[in-house]
């Protein structure tokens, strides 16, 4: 029975669809396979041409020829699923494309990277690429160099402590470019790294515009309400978290009462100190230092808290493993900072640690909002 081509392509899964001719190049198709594999997937339907007539297949041995394709032309090799449909009395191949799980992908000979945008696949921009890297946990932005800073620009005090109270580590000032460079704080050069400007630049704001914090208390349950305080950090990590705890603890408070048959008083904070914690830590551990313009946020109105960070999890982290416990860092180093500074224990349990007390205590679990360009948690407020 033949369909129409409006039926075949509702039949896929994904709304990103490309049409090619039988007479396809191999180059080609590989590079609609390795845009699609680079976004969230499609269907490239084989048999169409690209005013949408439908001409069908003609000759044999196209199935292995697409396999052989996503094998040895696609790097990562993808599995695609294929189809064969009859279109008004033609035969059409559906080639359906996962979304990549080990990006990114290139056409193998040519090693050039392509994503999806709209109809069309074309090649990522520096910063896109970089995602793309960071996503299939190739390439972790936190250890990029920034340019035209020096030894000169790292706190000599303030590392020197870092090194004999928190990693307990003997400090010889001969030592300091050394100890630096071999923990990813400056490159070979001595340029600090991200994660060394973050914890121990002396001008941090100067070279990255896009670090520290913003804090927001609200009247009301919506930002048109009144701004009663707000504060924009720009301290080193350790401090702009202490820092934010305490303006949570500022604006919120703690309830007392006397269970029956109990002689002794029980404190219900409105905000649980370790969940706000920990919520603050995984934005910094998991935010997208390569994403300017935004800083992370957290946000206080009369009935939540919110704490906004931009970039969504890595690709390599679904909500469901954070959930459950699966450690992935997108900043690894920023996550051993934060736990040699005792912020953080850096097993990937934070969330999960979060809900459990929730759960435990009969309270509404944290929401939260997966958006492909922010993660964000929002904590209902205690009442008691």
């Amino acid at each position: 029975m033949s369909t129409s081509l409006a039926e075949i392509i509702q039949r896929g899964e994904d709304n990103a669809v490309e049409f090619k001719s039988s007479r396809f190049r191999n180059d080609s198709l590989a590079k609609e396979i390795v845009a699609f594999s680079n976004r969230s997937g499609g269907s490239i339907f084989i048999g169409i041409e690209d005013d949408g007539t439908i001409s069908g297949i003609t000759g044999e041995g196209i199935e292995e020829r697409v396999i052989n394709i996503c094998r040895t032309l696609v790097e990562p090799s993808v599995i695609p699923e294929i189809y064969s449909h009859l279109a008004d009395g033609e035969k059409v191949l559906e080639v359906r494309i996962p979304k990549g799980m080990f990006k990114p992908y290139k056409v193998k000979n040519t090693h050039r990277f392509y994503v999806r945008v709209g109809s069309v696949s074309i090649e990522p921009s520096t910063q896109e690429l970089v995602r793309l890297l960071q996503s299939g946990g190739v390439y972790h932005f936190e250890v990029t160099s920034l340019p035209g800073t020096s030894l000169a620009d790292v706190d000599l005090l303030r590392f020197r402590t870092y090194c004999e109270a928190y990693r307990k580590v003997e400090f010889d000032e001969t030592d300091f470019a050394r100890l630096l460079c071999n923990w990813q704080l400056t490159d070979k050069q001595g340029q600090c790294s991200i994660t060394g400007m973050l914890f121990f630049g002396k001008d941090i704001p100067r070279f990255l515009p896009q670090a520290g914090m913003q804090l927001f208390y609200f009247e009301g349950i919506d930002r048109t309400g009144v701004i009663l305080d707000q504060r924009e950090l720009c301290e080193p990590i350790p401090e702009t978290i202490d820092t934010a705890v305490r303006f949570v603890l500022a604006h919120s408070s703690v309830k007392s009462f006397f269970p029956t048959h109990s002689i002794r008083r029980v404190d219900v904070p409105e905000y649980e100190l370790f969940a706000v914690r920990e919520l603050i830590v995984n934005a910094f551990c998991h935010r997208d230092w390569s994403v300017s313009g935004q800083k992370i946020r957290l946000s206080l109105f009369d009935d939540r808290l919110e704490v906004f960070s931009p970039g969504a999890l890595p690709n390599s982290l679904s909500l469901e493993n954070a959930l459950s416990g699966v450690s992935y860092y997108r900043n690894p180093n920023i996550a051993q900072l934060c736990k040699d500074y005792e912020l953080a224990e850096k097993a990937g349990r934070g969330l999960q640690k979060i809900f459990k007390n929730f759960r435990e205590s009969n309270l509404p679990t944290p929401e939260i909002v997966n958006d492909p360009g922010f993660f964000q948690v929002i904590m209902k407020r205690n009442r008691g």
